[in-house]
């Protein structure tokens, strides 16, 4: 991108998760996404991410090193100065309008632990870049938009602030689950897996294994938007985030979201290169994520036993997400994720299988760790019913005015 075009504007009119829903809906078949994370101890944070009309997006292909094709793109993307470099929000609009914006697949551990991949396995992560970026500023109370030209910036500013009713979510019940919730592993056979994990920690293969385990529920017209919003009051986490990646000629479309209390990279740069003490953005995700407490340690012979006795390749959950960019990163780990392909929710737990582990007890916690992801999507599904109730109400209501008014003629 040769340039960036910034501008600051008083946000007291329009919150995050309004202007998001805005952005997306005036921008149908576009990628996007909403971003938000708090220092250790807050609940909020000061800024919130929005990024829509994405000009680029680029799979990191299966059987190939992802971190290395990351390495690549920092090295033909350069650094760039903001036009004020003490205003906080200005810097991070314009740096994430630069960066990379995605997720990285947890079967990338496979990639660095030598471990043989999936066969069904298409990609490692995907990204989009060159975003139109909006940075809400919660303590000045501004938001700070940033893109590739004048036109696209006033563009933003108008549609943030012009889009469809946002109703109110329904009481929220962190204890329902999603109607008609389907587990691909029965209990029964997932803890015979626990178990063989188990052995295996016996027998020294390895001192924890991760053993993950999925969850799905028909969507039923439900806005994964809303899972985000619910999750943002049920499970409020220093990490929130929200991807809706567009169908493309190349990948189909792609939901995704999730609340994590991890983070596995948080690096600044300069035009220097990285600040004193800090390793390069590439080197340092590649270190953590093997380190990831969805990794199993040691992490090459946990990531092993884990391919062995899990049935499928795990995608979201255990990755990384967030932006990586020349001024620096920040990515989460994938945990707390609920996705949304081929018209189901899925979320995903894992078993932390070491020497005192229990078959029956690591199963039922699996049931309890995702209970925040199952009780978002039914808060989704509750309010899809209560929209179609509404707008059959409304319909009703407009029947019964035009038969008054016939009759009266």
């Amino acid at each position: 991108m040769s340039s960036i075009v910034i501008r600051t504007l008083p946000a007291d009119h329009v919150t995050p998760v309004r202007a998001y829903a805005a952005l997306r809906a005036q921008s149908p078949g576009r990628s996007s996404f909403m971003l938000e994370s708090a220092l250790p101890g807050e609940r909020w944070g000061r800024h919130a991410i929005l990024g829509y009309r994405a000009r680029s997006e680029s799979l990191l292909p299966s059987g190939f090193d992802p971190f290395a094709a990351l390495a690549d793109g920092l090295a033909r993307t350069a650094a760039q100065d903001t036009p004020d470099a003490q205003a906080t929000a200005r810097d991070l609009a314009a740096h994430v309008c630069q960066s990379w914006v995605g997720f990285l697949a947890y079967d990338a551990v496979h990639q660095l632990a030598g471990v043989e991949p999936w066969p069904d396995e298409a990609y490692l992560g995907r990204v989009m870049k060159d975003a139109t970026v909006v940075v809400f500023d919660s303590v000045a109370q501004t938001m700070t938009i940033a893109g590739p030209s004048q036109g696209a910036v006033s563009r933003c500013a108008w549609e943030l602030a012009h889009g469809p009713e946002q109703r109110s979510l329904p009481a929220l019940d962190p204890q329902a689950v999603p109607e008609h919730l389907e587990t691909p592993v029965a209990d029964e056979d997932f803890a015979a897996s626990v178990a063989a994990a188990h052995q295996c920690v016996a027998a020294g293969e390895a001192k924890e294994i991760v053993l993950a385990r999925r969850f799905r529920a028909p969507l039923r017209g439900a806005d994964p938007f809303d899972v985000y919003r619910a999750l943002r009051v049920l499970a409020p986490s220093t990490h929130l985030y929200f991807f809706d990646f567009a169908e493309s000629p190349f990948a189909p479309g792609l939901t995704i979201a999730g609340a994590s209390g991890e983070t596995l990279v948080r690096v600044e740069c300069d035009a220097a290169g990285p600040r004193p003490g800090d390793a390069p953005p590439v080197e340092a995700l590649r270190a953590a994520f093997a380190r990831g407490s969805a990794v199993g340690e040691p992490a090459a012979s946990a990531s092993g036993v884990s391919r062995r006795l899990e049935v499928g390749p795990r995608r979201i959950y255990g990755g990384a997400v967030g932006y990586f960019g020349p001024e620096g990163a920040e990515m989460a780990h994938t945990l707390g994720a609920v996705w949304v392909e081929s018209g189901y929710f899925e979320t995903m737990t894992g078993a932390h299988v070491g020497n005192g582990s229990e078959p029956r007890a690591e199963t039922e916690r699996t049931r309890r760790d995702a209970r925040g992801a199952l009780s978002a999507i039914r808060a989704a599904q509750e309010a899809r019913k209560a929209s179609d109730a509404a707008e059959e109400k409304r319909a009703a209501a407009e029947k019964a005015a035009a038969d008054d008014a016939a009759r009266s003629t």
